[in-house]
């Protein structure tokens, strides 16, 4: 498995000017020895032609590949324009990955919103899931569905929507804290992993926080012959201080699974 850091994990210090974005990259590359990145969308200030080419040599500076980057879309959107416009930056996204050599664009089906609201909206958000998908497939870009938000937060609804959506080009974010059925529903989902998130807990449907078991769960993803990007996702405390040694923790977990 490869060990991925996210930008993610310095979202605040960017949004705050503790770090520039190329410092952030700096950080990465030789105070954590990292040579995988992935890279959420409002972490990253300029996604223009020029940002993007600006972004592709600051990678290939620091020896970095781009294992992702994520849209951080929303189709259950009350309106058909904002659905449709989310739609437009799903697919510019996929053009992005395909230009950065992502090795998966991570997208949200419904990354907000309450559990009601996607269910209101099932039909009009498969139909968005499935425009994007049929792009992604004309542009060879592997998307990687993340159980984040309504539909997606357990594994019938979750499953489903693979069902209702099938192409080899969409398979799953496998994270270990986004499913509400904790470590037993990620267990239900093996087969379908393309890339992976790490947290230390997850929560419950009472909003009960619990551990989410990351080694025996990873060792069952790696027992499938899974042998992808895996992205740390969480630390405590101050990132720039604490990210060298919980990173180096969190490598050294995956090499002995």
């Amino acid at each position: 498995m490869i060990p991925v850091i996210s930008t993610w994990l310095l979202h605040q210090e960017l949004r705050d000017g503790k770090i520039s974005f190329p410092d952030a990259i700096k950080f990465f590359a030789k105070e954590l020895d990292a040579i995988a990145v992935e890279i959420p969308k409002t972490t990253y200030p300029d996604w223009s032609p020029k940002g993007l080419r600006d972004l592709k040599r600051l990678l290939h500076d620091h020896g970095l590949f781009c294992a992702a980057i994520a849209a951080q879309n929303h189709f259950n959107c009350t309106t058909h324009f904002e659905r449709r416009r989310e739609v437009a930056l799903t697919k510019d996204f996929i053009d992005h990955a395909a230009f950065l050599g992502a090795r998966v664009l991570n997208i949200f089906h419904a990354g907000w919103g309450d559990r009601e609201q996607g269910r209101r909206l099932a039909a009009e958000m498969l139909d968005c899931l499935r425009d994007v998908t049929a792009y992604a497939e004309e542009r060879s870009v592997m998307l990687a569905l993340e159980s984040h938000g309504p539909l997606t937060d357990n594994v019938a609804e979750f499953r489903q929507l693979f069902e209702d959506c099938p192409s080899e080009y969409l398979r799953l974010n496998f994270d270990t804290a986004n499913l509400y059925e904790g470590p037993e529903g990620n267990l239900k989902l093996l087969d379908l992993a393309c890339h992976a998130h790490v947290k230390a807990t997850y929560r419950d449907l009472d909003g009960k926080e619990h551990d989410a078991e990351n080694e025996r769960v990873l060792r069952a993803l790696k027992a499938t012959g899974y042998r992808g990007t895996v992205t740390m996702e969480s630390v405590e405390g101050d990132p720039l201080k604490n990210l060298p040694g919980a990173f180096a923790e969190f490598k050294k977990m995956l090499a002995a699974l």
